[in-house]
């Protein structure tokens, strides 16, 4: 079996004749992975270590269960092009992927490695095309590459769909304001249920008024862990949409 690897090492410290250049490190969290917000509302931590202009590593953990998810290292090159090496890590501590791409991934190489860690599929794409795939057995012997099944499963409510829905119903309560002023309608809700089963970052996505939205996240905000979405059989944070109706009869 042959197949390469390349191994990326980030410059963490610069010296020239005149001044040593010093890496800046921070720590921030995510819900989206664009988007920063406080650390009790999120699903991502990133600690990140960058040269100004030169390189970058990411380290992303789990906030619930503070457990390694991705390693993502980013060198832009004299040239102008960008090499990026992204690792998975599954929860038994083995990759599960490694990604390589370069030229603003014009030219990409990626492994994927199965629950111990070996080896299974290396494919090679050029600006996002698959031009070639290589698969490996148990025992790293080459073998032919059967069709990729991507495997997703969604978070289950206690008691299934059917109870989400009950609970939600019986546990709304009218506010009596909303009923004064006769304000009605469906409030449009998002929210994480995160890779420990937990609901997390619930938000109104499209309110009615403030104390209909109210209302609808305090009843989303009690619900009850979650069986975990999977992917791949690996636990992971799963973005919701629920609306929450109120009509008046």
């Amino acid at each position: 079996m042959k197949y390469s690897i390349i191994a990326l090492g980030l410059c963490l410290g610069a010296y020239s004749s005149h001044a040593q250049v010093l890496p800046v490190k921070t720590s921030f969290y995510t819900v989206f992975p664009d988007s920063a917000i406080v650390a009790e509302e999120a699903v991502y931590q990133v600690k990140r270590t960058e040269m100004p202009g030169q390189s970058q590593l990411d380290s992303i953990f789990y906030v619930a269960s503070k457990r390694l998810m991705r390693v993502r290292a980013t060198t832009w090159q004299p040239a102008g092009d960008t090499l990026i090496t992204t690792t998975d890590w599954r929860a038994n501590g083995k990759r599960s992927g490694l990604n390589i791409s370069s030229g603003v991934k014009k030219h990409q190489e990626h492994l994927a490695f199965d629950t111990e860690g070996r080896t299974r599929r290396k494919t090679v794409s050029e600006r996002g095309k698959e031009i070639s795939a290589e698969c490996y057995s148990e025992t790293g012997a080459s073998v032919p590459c059967a069709e990729y099944q991507y495997v997703e499963k969604m978070p289950v409510y206690p008691g299934g769909h059917q109870a989400l829905l009950a609970y939600i119903g019986s546990s709304v309560r009218y506010p009596k304001e909303a009923l004064k002023k006769r304000n009605y309608g469906v409030v449009h809700l998002t929210f994480v249920v995160d890779e420990t089963g937990h609901v997390s970052y619930a938000r109104v996505k499209k309110g009615v008024s403030p104390e209909l939205d109210a209302e609808a996240l305090r009843v989303i905000s009690g619900l009850a862990r979650f069986e975990p979405g999977q992917q791949n059989g690996e636990a992971v944070p799963v973005f919701f949409t629920v609306p929450v109706t109120f009509a008046i009869r």
